[in-house]
């Protein structure tokens, strides 16, 4: 019966994917090619109770943000923000994930843990994705030492990229790459313990591809980092004199 087939198929789909609720379930399953009215699926669903594998959602508090407005182009604009204090191994070790993302596409351009991170190893991680991907026009990022330290201005001037410092305290204001740290959390941090540095990494590179090519993303009409950017093959690029 085609009912007990849907609710086998989202059962398959909930265990891959613990945290996607029913309309990034219902959209992931569209993109494999099934058809089936939403009204149908989510009666399944709700038989199955698969509403009921999370914890309630606390109530939002109302508050006013900034508006933050992504750029028209691919590569215009990286947000970079650290994850950190995630404890992995016996001996509970504190580590930091460098996250980038651009904010056109919402690909996700580097995501890795590092047991420190240093204004230097910031510019190292920013010259492997130069390397393949080019300069963006700005980042955008928070105030903290690694930031705000002069070997990444004298970077950020050598490469012609502009700088873009949020307000203090109003981490809205780089919401785009704030949202891939807590997806990061949700659908791969929070889910398991990992037995080491190298193992944490691992699952987050494994992670990271399926966020980019296979996840579908509501705030891009449930599409795919990846599509968009098929979408969009000319990046932003700018000549920097030298």
């Amino acid at each position: 019966e085609l009912d007990t087939y849907i609710a086998d198929l989202l059962h398959q789909v909930t265990r891959r994917f613990v945290a996607w609720g029913f309309w990034m379930v219902f959209h992931y399953l569209r993109r494999q090619g099934h058809s089936w009215n939403h009204k149908r699926v989510y009666r399944i669903w709700k038989a199955e109770e698969l509403h009921l594998r999370l914890p309630p959602k606390r109530p939002k508090i109302s508050r006013k943000y900034q508006d933050l407005l992504a750029p028209d182009h691919i590569n215009e604009g990286w947000g970079i923000d650290f994850l950190s204090d995630w404890v992995v191994g016996p001996n509970q070790e504190s580590v930091r994930v460098i996250n980038i993302i651009d904010e056109h596409s919402r690909k996700a351009l580097w995501s890795e843990a590092y047991s420190s991170i240093s204004a230097r190893t910031l510019i190292e991680v920013l010259n492997l994705v130069v390397q393949w991907r080019g300069c963006p026009a700005y980042i955008r990022c928070d105030n903290g030492p690694e930031f705000i330290s002069q070997k990444l201005q004298e970077w950020a001037n050598e490469h012609g990229v502009e700088l873009r410092f949020i307000q203090p305290g109003k981490p809205s204001q780089n919401g785009l790459v704030e949202r891939l740290n807590k997806t990061l959390r949700v659908e791969c941090l929070n889910l398991e313990w990992f037995s080491s540095l190298e193992a944490l990494n691992e699952k987050i590179q494994e992670w990271s591809v399926i966020y980019n090519t296979i996840r579908p993303h509501s705030s891009i009409g449930y599409k795919t980092p990846d599509e968009i950017e098929l979408q969009n093959q000319s990046l932003y690029f700018r000549v920097v004199a030298h």
